[in-house]
């Protein structure tokens, strides 16, 4: 039944979608729109699929500190995953429609937590639906579980580690948003432009084809391969975005090709320019 991949096929879930320990979870969810997640699932979803919000179910409140997508509390997580019907021998498995990109943070909380049978599958909710697997607006009837976490501290990086690791030359740091924002050229989403000092940029939506499914592993390969040396040469490396949602697949596409000690600075860029002091650079490193 593992998968030594976290990505999967929609054959590969068609394949195991009514076995007994399967949680289908859907992470649809729009920025600036957060009712349309909701609102999808309910016009059609996957057979038994539960939903999951990023804002409601996988963030903390907004605060002072910790970006806007604060991690959640993990005591509060592992409840709401339990009332997902979600426990520690289910074999989890997530999409979306943004290019996995919610989908990757359910699967990096519950690795987080400990949980190490949680999938992305490769391909998105409209590429499901219109090769014509099977859909449905039916509410599944979930039965709650519990869930025990066993949190893995090495998967993060606070504030303070990623300040130590500015200039390091046995750290790199990894910008997983769009080259403009990278650059300081546009920030259409927070108060500051730029990036962290010594970042590399690593869009996360290079992963992606033109439709928008996974690419294959030698195309991740090559579009990481300045993140892949460095982990090869030993350096650490912790991967960044906005607000720690966008860097998840980074993550993901890394752990498909055989590196899984990457760290997620959680709060990100919205979290760095909380703190008044932090430096911001502009431009190509």
């Amino acid at each position: 039944m593992a998968n030594p991949s976290p990505l999967v096929s929609k054959k590969w879930l068609l394949a195991r979608m009514y076995e007994p320990n399967i949680v289908i979870v859907d992470c649809r969810f729009q920025l600036g729109a957060p009712e349309a997640g909701r609102e999808a699932y309910n016009e059609a979803h996957m057979p038994g699929a539960v939903y999951l919000d990023l804002e409601s179910d996988l963030s903390a409140p907004v605060g002072e500190h910790g970006g806007r997508h604060p991690l959640p509390d993990p005591e509060a997580l592992a409840l709401r995953l339990g009332q997902a019907g979600i426990n520690n021998d289910s074999i989890v498995v997530a999409y979306d429609d943004q290019g996995g990109m919610n989908a990757s943070r359910l699967w990096w909380l519950l690795r987080w937590l400990g949980h190490d049978q949680v999938y992305v599958m490769a391909e998105g909710f409209a590429a499901w639906k219109k090769d014509g697997y099977p859909v449905t607006a039916d509410q599944p009837v979930i039965v709650p579980s519990s869930f025990q976490p066993a949190v893995r501290p090495n998967l993060i990086a606070d504030v303070n580690d990623v300040r130590s690791a500015i200039g390091n030359p046995e750290m790199l740091l990894v910008d997983s948003r769009e080259a403009p924002r990278y650059l300081g050229d546009t920030e259409p989403i927070d108060a500051k432009a730029g990036h962290i000092p010594s970042a590399v940029n690593a869009f996360w939506k290079n992963n992606l084809d033109a439709e928008g499914k996974w690419t294959s592993e030698e195309q991740r390969r090559a579009g990481l391969s300045e993140v892949i040396n460095a982990l090869n040469a030993g350096r650490e490396v912790i991967v960044y975005c906005g607000s720690g949602v966008s860097a998840c697949p980074n993550i993901v596409a890394l752990h498909s090709l055989g590196y899984d000690n990457v760290r997620l600075y959680a709060g990100s860029w919205s979290d760095w320019i909380s703190y008044e002091e932090n430096p911001i650079a502009t431009g190509e490193e």
